[in-house]
């Protein structure tokens, strides 16, 4: 299992958020999402088949910036 944060720009709703983590949540071998809209941070726990960058290209592809 492993824990990675994410820091994102432009999310700006709650209703945003809760899109983006089910969007997150419906990933295969995605386990948790826990997102913090006041500091734009995604914390994602997941176990293969699912990686860091297939996480970072599902959150850009949902409009949002990846900043690091």
């Amino acid at each position: 299992m492993t824990i990675n944060k994410v820091k994102i720009d432009g999310l700006e709703t709650q209703q945003q958020l809760e899109a983006l983590k089910q969007r997150l949540l419906n990933m295969i071998g995605v386990s948790n999402v826990e997102i913090d809209l006041e500091q734009q941070q995604v914390n994602i726990e997941f176990e293969t088949p699912t990686n860091l960058n297939s996480i970072e290209k599902e959150i850009y592809d949902d409009g949002y910036k990846v900043l690091n």
